[in-house]
């Protein structure tokens, strides 16, 4: 039993994180939504979506949500699935981003901002995010950009002929088609109800009682780099993933973890509550029998928890110190005024652009056409040819966008929960 108490002991100061922010009964009642070819999205992820900041981070063409609408959680949910299908898209074809490239992309993102790195740490922190979290959001973009570039774009042909019939046939209403789609791409507002989360006041505890766990522990090597942790941290979030979607733990266990543990599936034992170190209790404190962690890092390993029974427990409603709520509620705060902002400024940006003349293009653009115009129609078409291209392309891509994801989803396995 100590040397059961010794391997939990390296939690403390994780455990002392996980107290203070005030969601550690978040991380632990997380369910399952949707199961997407074994990958899973969690109700946090759909939380973590719908925030101002990622919203704003979302400008990926997907075509699910429509333009210019703040999203309700079951579209959220829908963008997630169509998401999670095309990074698996990506991965049958060997799509690879490069770091260099995201590394390069975030110095660059900071240098137009005039944020030194804790100033951008911060930033991130206050929209619930860490620098690996952004991390992997840019990596998402580039890849999904790159995939759709080939997909979509390369595979949607515009001709002159294409503009020039769609100038006959909308010529009558080109401006007014041209605004709406200006109108349609400017960057939604939250509804009223998305201004604030509802707050949790209190949360359970589960008090006393016998305990057993099973543990899996993945070490990480001794002066390992960044990457290398990385590596560690993306192996780890798999085996959650296939425990999450039904794998047996004691299985996962026996198979992946490096501790003594592993030959019994990494069982600890039954173990007393009163027993257990001040702040190993209070992990414990929000586990329901049959929950898993995700992942937990500490500077040794990374580590993963099952528990698999639980006795003679009995159930506590704590209120949330004021102070944790309250920063919650200011960091979300700051990050709605941030994305009213820029969502002000990029509606201003749209409408004098709606708003400004179109650049003519050169006559010898028309010569291999075989669709006719009048002198008087080749003039107005010239003014308008850039727009017209514009709108064109955007209705071809939306048409071929809906029908390559439909054919993505029609071979899929794809299990929505709620």
């Amino acid at each position: 039993m100590k040397r059961t108490f010794a391997l939990l002991s390296g939690l403390l100061c994780l455990c002392m994180l996980f107290h203070s922010s005030g969601h550690g009964e978040e991380i632990f009642s997380d369910r399952i939504v949707a199961v997407v070819n074994g990958d899973i999205i969690l109700e946090s992820d759909i939380t973590k979506q719908k925030q101002p900041l990622m919203r704003n981070l979302m400008n990926v063409p997907l075509g699910v949500i429509p333009p210019g609408k703040w999203p309700t959680e079951k579209e959220i949910l829908d963008e997630l699935v169509v998401i999670h299908l095309l990074e698996q898209e990506a991965a049958r074809k060997g799509i690879k981003i490069d770091d260099k490239g995201v590394d390069a992309s975030i110095e660059s993102i900071k240098k137009r901002n005039n944020l030194a790195p804790d100033q951008f740490i911060m930033f991130l922190a206050q929209n619930g995010l860490t620098v690996p979290e952004y991390k992997k959001i840019i990596r998402r973009q580039f890849l999904l950009t790159r995939l759709i570039n080939s997909e979509v774009l390369q595979k949607t042909p515009l001709s002159e002929d294409d503009a020039m019939l769609y100038f006959k046939e909308h010529r009558d209403t080109l401006d007014e088609d041209y605004k709406k789609l200006v109108k349609s791409m400017a960057p939604p507002t939250p509804q009223q109800e998305a201004k604030m989360p509802d707050i949790p006041t209190h949360e359970d505890l589960y008090i006393g009682g016998k305990l057993r766990l099973r543990q899996l522990t993945l070490k990480i090597p001794a002066n390992a780099k960044s990457r290398d942790v990385e590596q560690v941290m993306t192996k780890a979030k798999q085996i959650y993933k296939d425990a999450m979607t039904g794998a047996d733990f004691a299985k996962l266990a026996k198979k992946y973890s490096q501790d003594s543990n592993a030959s019994s599936g990494g069982d600890l034992g039954l173990m007393d509550y009163k027993d257990m170190v001040p702040n190993f209790q209070k992990l414990v404190q929000r586990l329901k029998e049959g929950d898993i962690t995700p992942p937990l890092k500490t500077p040794q390993a990374v580590l993963i928890f099952y528990l698999e029974d639980a006795k003679h427990r009995s159930v506590k409603k704590i209120p949330i110190p004021e102070k944790v709520r309250k920063n919650i509620e200011k960091q979300w705060k700051q990050a709605y005024e941030e994305k009213m902002k820029e969502a002000e400024a990029k509606k201003k940006h749209e409408e004098e652009r709606a708003e400004a003349p179109s650049e003519a293009e050169p006559l010898e653009k028309l010569k291999s056409s075989t669709v006719k115009l009048t002198p008087e129609e080749e003039k107005e078409y010239l003014k308008s040819r850039k727009r017209i291209i514009e709108m064109l392309r955007h209705e071809k891509l939306q048409a071929r966008m809906k029908d390559w994801i439909e054919g993505l989803k029609r071979n899929a396995n794809i299990e929505m929960k709620i």
